[in-house]
Order: structure tokens, then sequence, then C-alpha cells
């Protein structure tokens, strides 16, 4: 039996976590790699105890559920390091609980039968380090771009009250073409693209992926400096992995060109990506929060992340 943590960071927006946890229990499906399923929900610092709020609402004993609350918010780097550290046991004799981590934003509604190929994925190839979902807007298939540009006219507002029914009704408006998203996911797998895609330069995403223990021990956890603002971690990371920006420690011994982790898409794995990130909302300036992480990394690496981008292969 093959176990998965799947965590997700949560600061307040509660509606957004509920669609995102009602998608989650329909969507995902263990039965033919008899997948072991945990969940754990980051509460990073919410005005309210989202534990309180949605305990009772999903404890049905599909997966187990686990919550964990930080008195503030630490940024997405620490909530990220705390999946990986995560264990619900105390006797803990690996430094990794569990076969394979995902990593999602609150905003992801999860597509029928995400879970499994993202395995199946893994285990076809034991250097996949990082695989990411398909959503809206990957630069994998003309109709994911054409979904992108349909949810930007028909998401919810976050700077006004909205309820995951909300959410949910404009899900059906962008999908409405393919006679909804559970359809959409369905035609998108009939395309039948490789299980494992390679990112090209600029197509990566943080929004819903897997990560390998093996290769966090290797080359490390997520950045952690600037907290909780950060510096763009995902970035850094790819960064890390294609061997363009190593911190000191991780050396060509530790670390041989020849032994370069790989990161893509899964061909069959589609989520919808709500494009509400668990900051938004009236309280948020997402400008100036964007301003500040540009500052940060500027401060830490020297030159822009637009600059490292352009790096990419």
């Amino acid at each position: 039996m093959t176990s998965v943590l799947i965590g997700i960071p949560v600061l307040d927006n509660i509606e957004i976590t509920r669609a995102c946890l009602q998608y989650l229990f329909r969507n995902t499906e263990t039965k033919r790699l008899n997948l072991d399923v945990s969940v754990l929900i980051i509460d990073n610092g919410s005005e309210n105890d989202i534990e309180q709020l949605l305990k009772n609402e999903f404890h049905t004993g599909d997966f187990p559920v686990y919550f964990l609350r930080n008195p503030q918010n630490l940024g997405v780097a620490p909530a990220w390091n705390q999946i990986l550290k995560f264990s619900p046991a105390q006797d803990v004799k690996n430094d990794f609980y569990y076969d394979y981590y995902v990593i999602s934003n609150n905003d992801a509604l999860f597509g029928a039968d995400w879970l499994q190929p993202m395995v199946e994925a893994m285990e076809s190839d034991k250097k996949i380090g990082w695989i990411s979902t398909m959503e809206n807007g990957s630069p994998v298939l003309d109709e994911l771009i054409e979904a992108h540009s349909l949810s930007k006219k028909y998401r919810v507002d976050p700077q006004k009250p909205y309820t995951s029914e909300l959410i949910t009704k404009g899900l059906d408006s962008i999908y409405e073409k393919w006679r909804g998203h559970d359809t959409f996911c369905q035609f998108i797998k009939n395309k039948n693209l490789p299980l494992f895609i390679p990112y090209k330069k600029e197509g990566r995403s943080a929004v819903c992926f897997m990560v390998r223990p093996a290769m966090i021990e290797q080359i490390g956890f997520f950045d952690e400096d600037y907290s909780p603002i950060g510096l763009a971690e995902d970035l850094e990371y790819f960064l890390r992995m294609e061997q363009i920006l190593m911190p000191s420690w991780l050396t060509k011994d530790r670390y041989p060109a020849e032994e370069k982790w790989k990161c893509g898409f899964c061909g069959k794995s589609i989520v919808h990506h709500n494009w509400c990130s668990t900051h938004q909302g009236p309280k948020f300036d997402g400008e100036k929060w964007g301003k500040m992480r540009e500052k940060n990394w500027k401060a830490k690496f020297g030159k822009s992340k637009k600059y490292y981008t352009a790096l990419l292969p």
C-alpha cells in the first residue's frame, strides 16, 4: 500500500477552503492503486479557528483529516515544510512518514481521479521529483488556455462576499461549453497525453503538486527566508532542481549534474485553479505583497526573479 499525504495551507477564506475540500473528497479515487490517503490542513494564522469550522463537516471516514494551527501566519515555505515534516505518529523511525506528499493551494478544485495518475507517473520514473496537476492556464493544451480565459470572466470576486455554492456555480459557467468540469477532465484525459510532461521554460506550476521524499532529502526543504512574505519559494526550488541557483551547502558532490531531478505536469491529472489565493480578500493588497517578494528576492540573490526565470530550460 502506498501512502500519500495531501497538505493544504489555509489563511482565512473559509469558503474557498470548503469548496476545495468538497471536490477533494468527491474526486480523490484510490482503489485502483490501493492508496492510503490522509489530509492535513495547515491553518496559517487565520482569524477564525479553521478546525472548529470544518472538522465535523469533513469527518467522513474516507480519509483521516488532520489540522495543524499556527498562531500566526508563518508564510508559504514554512507551511509547505510543515506538511513535509508532518507525522500523525509519536514515534517515527523514518524522516518522512509518507511515500509521497501533495501540496495544494486551497483554491484548487480537484477533477475526477486526479491523484492516482500522479502516483503512477512517480512510480514510472524514480528521477521524477516534482509533478504538478494540469489546470486551466497550463501551457499544454489550447483547451486549458481557453478555460483560463473563461475563468477570469466567471470566477468569484475575492473583494466581495461569496460562498462555496457560488464558487461551484462559477465552475459550471466556466466549463459549460464542455458540459461540466468532470466532462472537461475526461475530455482532456482522452487526448492521451503522456503520463509525464516535462516543464517548458515558463510553464511550471505550484498550484497542486506532488514531491518525492528522496528529492527533499537530497536537495533540501523549501527556503524559509523572509517569512511570512517570502521570496517566490517555488521559483527558487525549480532553480535549485535545475542546478542553476543552489545554496552553498548543496555541493556538486551531494547533487551531481547527472542526478538532476525531473519536474513536469501529469498528463492525466486535472484540477481547476480558482484564481483566489490564500491571501486574497478585502484586507489583502496583492500588489504590495508582490513588490515585497521581489524586494526579498533581490536582497538574497542580487538580480530580479525575471532574470532567473529566463535561465530555466
